[in-house]
């Protein structure tokens, strides 16, 4: 059964203007160790960093609480399967949540097309055979 669903899109010139003037503690604030080493080395890391921003807020809209109740933004990581899927690793409290709401799936599809990026979650909850009975 679908728990939520969540939307977002992201000016990428918006996320240049952050990252020039924050740098460093914007990235670290924002995004996991891996997130970082994984977008610099891209050619358009802003593209790459904007996308993976998206896809945080996304999951923060489909489960209704935002930057509430102890989530932050590194507790949300966006990687990608040896085929190039994205998909989410979630940590410390983002985790509990997802135990918490018993999502068993987030997926996740990201687009771009500059100025802008967009991403989608939608939540599936665990099906256990027990409830049911």
């Amino acid at each position: 059964m679908i728990v939520g669903t969540g939307i977002d899109i992201v000016n990428i010139d918006r996320i240049e203007r952050l990252m020039t003037r924050w740098g460093v503690l914007f990235l670290h604030r924002v995004f996991t160790e891996k997130e970082i080493l994984l977008c610099q080395q891209r050619s358009r890391s802003s593209e790459c960093f904007a996308i993976r921003f998206a896809a945080k807020e996304a999951f923060l809209k489909a489960i209704g609480w935002g930057l509430r109740n102890g989530i932050q933004w590194t507790d949300i990581e966006v990687e990608n399967d040896p085929m190039g899927k994205p998909m989410f690793s979630f940590h410390r409290k983002a985790k509990e949540v997802c135990e918490t709401l018993r999502i068993e799936k987030a997926l996740l599809t990201l687009s771009h097309d500059r100025p802008y990026a967009v991403a989608h979650v939608l939540l599936e909850e665990r099906n256990d055979e027990s409830s049911n009975r």
